[in-house]
């Protein structure tokens, strides 16, 4: 079946966040933004006739994460991950944040801390200043573009007894690594060691490229007794406004633990559309548009890579190998903070998500969200290039 990547979505009068904090040049230029993790084409045609359908049934009601939830979760992470679990280890939840702050929560009180591994999504950070409790820094190793974790520095935080909570992103957002099995096996190791919890989100978890792979957390050796893996429709599906996530815990004691602060936080039904839409999403038909999609994106990586590869080969970008992000490290061209600002919103046209968010020290980088159609893809690369020519930043290598 032949899936539409090329046609954006409408994001007008909706009050859609990312349509409204693009600069109004850009916009009245009709260009998209590249900030905000959300693909720029509809959902699959299964998620939207399931919600279609629920709506003309016309019922709103209280609806449970039943047997068939539960069981479409089940064979998605079967089919789709490698990933077996039993259904009662599925705990429906209000989104993976409002799942980070619940594990904040149940773990930690006021002025105890969290671990976090920049460059990281800001929103973990603010879940723990919400709450008034720390975010300590494990900051990954960068070696040309690419990035690991150190291990030495995360055990000593680990060895901290208030550092309680150790947050994994993978896929990393936002530099698209995967991390490997002996990363995450050494990672087990430390927590068991020095009795952390891990919550690994997972969100982006179905988009991977080539030989990649992204091991669920609780799969990995020693793992499951401290892991609670988070995943959502969110970034596979485009549903990042529906407040949705399901996390496994099989441990059952967390579990049990998880479940009663998530319902101290006032968590009541899941959401009937949503009900329906992971229905349509976790199915035969969900899983052919997603492998789809996963080359879309693929493609689009691909251009990227080569319009930096000729023209901007000093701008250094880090390997996707998971998610639909790219970081963009543009510090060789003597540009940060708002002089890099300046100039790609300014001159390049181009909007995207400012290094600075994602630790104090990325103020000469960049995030970019790719899952885009094509065509406004080289319409921005073509604006880029042209600013760049002004500066004298470009060159073409042969």
């Amino acid at each position: 079946m032949n899936y539409n990547f090329d046609t954006r979505v409408d994001r007008s009068s909706i009050g859609n966040l990312k349509e409204t904090l693009c600069p109004r040049h850009i916009r009245d230029m009709d260009i998209i933004g590249y900030s905000g993790a959300e693909m720029e084409f509809k959902t699959a045609p299964s998620v939207i006739e399931a919600m279609t359908a629920c709506v003309q049934n016309g019922l709103m009601g209280f609806t449970l994460c039943d047997a068939r939830y539960r069981e479409a979760v089940c064979w998605w992470m079967e089919t789709q991950r490698n990933f077996q679990i039993e259904k009662d280890w599925i705990v429906p939840t209000h989104g993976t944040i409002f799942s980070v702050a619940t594990v904040i929560r149940m773990l930690t009180r006021e002025n105890e801390g969290i671990i976090v591994s920049p460059p990281i999504y800001y929103r973990y950070e603010q879940a723990a200043t919400r709450l008034n409790r720390k975010t300590h820094y494990n900051w990954l190793i960068e070696k040309e573009g690419k990035y690991f974790l150190d291990f030495d520095d995360l055990e000593e935080k680990m060895s901290d007894p208030k550092n309680k909570l150790y947050i994994l992103c993978n896929p990393h957002n936002p530099t698209g690594k995967v991390w490997c099995k002996a990363d995450l096996e050494h990672l087990a190791v430390l927590a068991n060691k020095y009795d952390v919890i891990v919550y690994s989100d997972e969100i982006f978890g179905e988009i991977v490229f080539d030989a990649h792979k992204c091991i669920p957390y609780s799969e990995v050796e020693g793992a499951r007794k401290h892991a609670i893996v988070a995943t959502s429709l969110g970034k596979t599906f485009n549903f990042t406004g529906v407040n949705h996530a399901n996390m496994i815990i099989e441990n059952e004691k967390l579990r049990e633990a998880f479940i009663n602060q998530r319902d101290a936080d006032h968590f009541g039904s899941i959401d009937p559309v949503l009900y329906a839409a992971l229905l349509g999403a976790y199915s035969e038909a969900g899983a052919n548009w997603k492998n789809a999609m996963v080359s879309h994106v693929k493609a689009c990586g691909e251009m990227i890579s080569t319009f930096f590869s000729e023209f901007l080969p000093k701008v250094k970008i880090s390997p996707l190998e998971g998610s639909f992000v790219i970081w963009i490290d543009w510090r060789a061209l003597n540009l940060e903070g708002e002089a890099l600002r300046h100039f790609l919103v300014d001159e390049a046209y181009l909007e995207l998500d400012q290094g600075k968010d994602y630790g104090e020290k990325y103020c000469g980088f960049s995030r970019m969200s790719i899952a885009v159609p094509k065509k406004d893809l080289r319409k921005s690369l073509d604006l880029l290039l042209k600013a760049s020519e002004k500066r004298g930043f470009t060159s073409k290598v042969v």
